[in-house]
């Protein structure tokens, strides 16, 4: 992957445009209590949902992927297991052998009567290669691009689909943060190899999963997927609790910033947050503050010296100092990119998907995020993230000590943080 993983960048010509664009961005978290209840109790999975608008669902079955040796081979995989149904929408591919392989296997199941449908964001898509799109639709599989470029519309083209949604037989489901190229496919072993993770669904919340993705393709076709080869009955196929949290900005009311800022406000013990684009609004940082007043363990681990975006940490570089002094732990992946997203809140709460903790996930771009609460779960995505930490290094106040020219970066950035 690229840095068409955030659009748009700081780098000309996009900067006069974003300057525009960030004069009419307008966003605003939802209220949400300022002391609720614990991720643990039920009062606090009441207080998600009014916050969401989604029931919980039980009997889920997750399985983690770490890195692209893993979740490449296991989503083409369930792909070449379709029967019925595949459904698939992503915010980045390019041209690679990963993309070529996804494209095979989408001919070769659409050629056996599969029905395939396929969304692939216009902006982060666009290297996706012509002749890969020409073999899909040649074979049958319906192709569409999520917010092309209208003329008579041109800031509409800011909006943006950062969902990485699969869906087979609507019976087994992928979510994550991770897009398609040659970054992704190994297992983070050396610069040109990024760090990332998905996940594989199965039980109930598969059907959510389904219609997330429905939304957009009725947006994009004006037309529907209904009946049981797209929603079949689903039985309970594990212990987790879980709700899928579909981020559309453009049609109501924000929901992937408010879920962050409810749950570090409901942390007791700890929060761990290891994440690629970390620019926090104010009330994020408050509540990490507000956590540390309580005396809530907090550790956050960010990209370090390999990263697309280099921007992120000047922008975001007055509230790691904050955080910092306020005695939170920061931390920097050394090998390669660390593009993961994961949130664990007193080890009990995981947040997975592909929302960043960034005003474009918050306001912008439509996005998918998982919750899931369990401790077995959320145990081990805490043994994850300690084998990247392992891999990672301190960072102390020496290292927030910006050169003018970053600093200079960084007061850029903040004027324009919507848009990164």
């Amino acid at each position: 992957m690229t840095s068409a993983d955030r659009l748009p960048g700081l780098h000309a010509p996009w900067l006069a445009a974003a300057l525009l664009l960030a004069s009419c961005t307008t966003g605003r978290l939802q209220p949400v209590p300022e002391r609720p209840e614990p991720v643990t109790s039920p009062g606090f999975a009441s207080q998600v949902s009014q916050v969401t608008g989604q029931p919980w669902t039980k009997g889920g079955r997750i399985r983690t992927l770490p890195n692209g040796g893993s979740f490449i081979p296991a989503m083409i995989k369930a792909i070449r297991s379709a029967q019925k149904t595949i459904t698939w929408e992503n915010f980045v591919a390019v041209d690679s052998q990963p993309v070529a392989d996804f494209t095979e296997a989408f001919v070769e199941r659409a050629q056996h009567g599969v029905q395939v449908h396929v969304i692939l964001d216009h902006y982060g898509c666009s290297t996706y290669g012509w002749h890969h799109i020409r073999r899909m639709k040649k074979a049958g599989v319906q192709v569409r691009f999520y917010s092309p470029w209208r003329l008579h519309s041109p800031w509409s083209y800011n909006h943006r689909t950062h969902r990485r949604i699969l869906v087979v037989d609507g019976r087994t489901g992928f979510v994550g943060g991770a897009g398609l190229a040659y970054a992704w496919d190994g297992h983070a072993e050396d610069p040109s190899r990024w760090r990332d993770t998905m996940y594989e669904l199965h039980g109930p919340v598969v059907a959510r999963l389904q219609e997330v993705f429905n939304d957009n393709w009725q947006e994009v076709t004006g037309q529907r997927l209904e009946g049981p080869d797209y929603f079949p009955a689903l039985r309970d196929e594990g212990p987790l609790t879980a709700q899928s949290v579909a981020g559309s900005p453009q049609d109501g009311r924000d929901t992937i910033g408010s879920t962050f800022l409810l749950a570090l406000r409901a942390a007791r013990r700890s929060i761990v947050i290891s994440h690629a684009y970390f620019i926090p609004d104010k009330q994020v940082v408050q509540a990490l503050l507000d956590a540390r007043g309580r005396g809530v363990d907090v550790e956050l681990l960010v990209p370090g010296a390999h990263t697309d975006m280099p921007i992120c940490p000047c922008v975001a570089n007055p509230s790691l100092r904050r955080l910092l002094a306020a005695g939170v732990r920061i931390l920097e992946f050394e090998p390669c990119m660390m593009h993961g997203k994961l949130v664990v809140v007193d080890e009990h709460l995981s947040i997975i998907g592909s929302g960043n903790i960034d005003p474009r996930s918050f306001f912008i771009n439509d996005e998918n995020n998982v919750l899931v609460l369990d401790t077995t779960f959320a145990r081990r995505q805490l043994d994850m993230h300690q084998a990247d930490r392992r891999r990672s290094r301190p960072v102390g106040e020496t290292d927030l000590r910006l050169p003018f020219v970053r600093r200079c970066k960084g007061f850029l950035g903040r004027l324009v943080q919507h848009q990164l």
